[in-house]
């Protein structure tokens, strides 16, 4: 047996179902889907394709949001400086959301990733009776970025 295999319990390469069903999740496949399954259940009349378009764009203004902190700490805590002007970081926030919703349709739109994302995890979600909560877990995480940034505007602002 190889030391990378001997603690395991299934041996890589074999095709053994996993114990209980259980598969294995990807923190942001689940996040995705959280976004997806709630808006697929807000409504029966909606079409297909609206509830694609409403949860990649959410899960892309949260991605352009943690992008958008990490450019600000680092502006703030490494360079100690910040935009010459609010023109300047409106553009370039701007560019940040329309670079994140065009990688983000074509991840998940064009590539159908939605679709295998949806599959995966949703007869797990049907089982479980805590989703409104997991939900909320997912919204928050996709707006705590935004959270962080208005106290950051209060504690620190502009001379």
């Amino acid at each position: 047996m190889n030391p990378s295999t001997k603690n395991a319990k299934i041996r890589r390469g074999s095709t053994e179902p996993l114990k209980n069903n259980a598969i294995s999740v990807k923190h942001i496949d689940y996040l995705y889907f959280n976004i997806y399954y709630y808006f697929s259940r807000t409504g029966l009349h909606r079409q297909n394709f609206n509830v694609r378009i409403q949860a990649m764009y959410l899960f892309s203004l949260g991605s352009g949001g943690w992008l958008l902190l990490f450019q600000a700490l680092y502006l703030h805590l490494i360079k100690h400086s910040r935009f010459a002007s609010k023109g300047e970081s409106t553009i370039f926030a701007l560019s940040i959301y329309a670079l994140t919703a065009i990688l983000f349709n074509y991840i998940f739109i064009v590539k159908h990733r939605d679709l295998k994302i949806l599959r995966k995890y949703e007869e797990m979600s049907e089982q479980n009776p805590k989703w409104k909560r997991d939900f909320i877990i997912s919204v928050s995480i996709l707006t705590l970025p935004y959270i962080i940034l208005a106290f950051m505007a209060l504690f620190f602002p502009r001379h």
